[in-house]
C-alpha cells in the first residue's frame, strides 16, 4: 500500500477513468483499485495494453492515475492479479496478439 501512495503523490491524478477498457485484471488493496492490462476498445480494432491504472479512493473525489508500461512483454488480457504478501503478482491470461497463452507470472513490483 506504501508502494501504492507513493506512485499516485508522483503523478496527477483525473476524474477520468479507462475508457473502453475490457477483460482486465482489478485488485483492491487498502483503499486503492488497481487495474491491469486489458483490451481498449479503439474506433479501428482492438489492442491489448499494459497500462496500469490506480483508483485512489483516499480523496474526494476519488481520482483516477494513469502509469503506461514500456515493457511489450506485459501486455495481457484474460489475465488475473493477486495480492499475496504485499506483492501483486500478475497471472496467466494471453499476450501481446491475444492469442498466446502467457505462462509468466510476474511481480507488478517493477511497476509500482
Amino acid at each position: 500500500m506504501e508502494k501504492l501512495a507513493r506512485l499516485v503523490s508522483s503523478g496527477q491524478g483525473s476524474q477520468k477513468g479507462p475508457h473502453g477498457l475490457r477483460h482486465h485484471s482489478c485488485s483492491v488493496v487498502g483503499p486503492f483499485a488497481v487495474l491491469f492490462g486489458g483490451e481498449t476498445l479503439t474506433r479501428a480494432r482492438d489492442t491489448i495494453c499494459n497500462d496500469l491504472y490506480i483508483y485512489d479512493t483516499r480523496t474526494s473525489p476519488p481520482l483516477w492515475f494513469h502509469f503506461p508500461c514500456a515493457d511489450r512483454g506485459m501486455k495481457r488480457v484474460g489475465h488475473r492479479t493477486c495480492l499475496w504478501n504485499d506483492q501483486l503478482y500478475l497471472v496467466g491470461g494471453f499476450g501481446e496478439d491475444g492469442r498466446t497463452a502467457s505462462p509468466q507470472v510476474c511481480v507488478l513490483d517493477s511497476l509500482i
